[in-house]
């Protein structure tokens, strides 16, 4: 037990301690993943702030999810960005991404929690430049019967890469996320989320699934 106290702490002091994040956007997803077939549609919106580019931004976007079976999910998002810079001024941009998510391993008996790997790029249009985004995440999640809901509280590491004309020097960042899916009925849920570094965001979101 102390050595798993030990490594949560590490981990945390890592997390806090590393380069200003580039937090764009909340993943607002579980390790779960779709069932080949179904799909998942909704709106997303945030706030965050990055210090090493002095801005604070919002953002907006629908997005569809879809399951392409064997544990594997694709989801693609377009929507707009509002960039609030320090140094004076505000931009408004547009956005379009696509995300992939395989899931690892399944809650069994034997094994009670869901994991998945999540990787994904979002391009975007701002003041008439270019700003690209690389992210790379990992899952853990685990679902809890409450009454006719169900809980699921989500987290894991995510590593993002940022570059274009809207921020030239480009840079690698490493955070954490902590969530959590709130469902109330089969296809009916809502998703809240922080992303956490030297800087943050935050978001919530409306999740129709059929």
């Amino acid at each position: 037990m102390k050595r798993w106290t030990l490594i949560l702490v590490s981990t945390l002091i890592f997390i806090v301690s590393a380069h200003p994040a580039s937090a764009m956007y909340n993943r607002f997803t579980t390790a779960q993943s779709l069932n080949q077939g179904q799909m998942e549609s909704g709106i997303s919106a945030g706030y965050g702030d990055d210090g090493d580019y002095d801005y604070k931004y919002a953002y907006l976007y629908p997005y569809l999810r879809y399951g392409l079976g064997y544990l594997l999910e694709i989801e693609g998002k377009a929507g707009v960005i509002t960039v609030d810079k320090d140094s004076g001024g505000d931009d408004i941009g547009f956005l379009v991404g696509v995300e992939l998510k395989y899931q690892i391993i399944k809650e069994t008996r034997s094994i009670p929690i869901d994991i998945a790997i999540v990787g994904g790029y979002t391009g975007h249009i701002i003041d008439s430049q270019s700003l690209h985004e690389f992210d790379f995440a990992a899952l853990v999640s685990k679902t809890f019967d409450i009454n006719k809901f169900k809980i699921t509280p989500y987290g894991g590491p995510e590593i993002t890469y940022t570059n274009g004309s809207y921020a030239p020097e480009g840079k690698a960042d490493i955070f954490g996320i902590v969530g959590a899916d709130f469902r109330f009925t089969d296809s009916l849920a809502v998703g809240a989320e922080l992303k956490l570094g030297t800087d943050w965001a935050t978001g919530v979101s409306l999740k129709i699934r059929f």
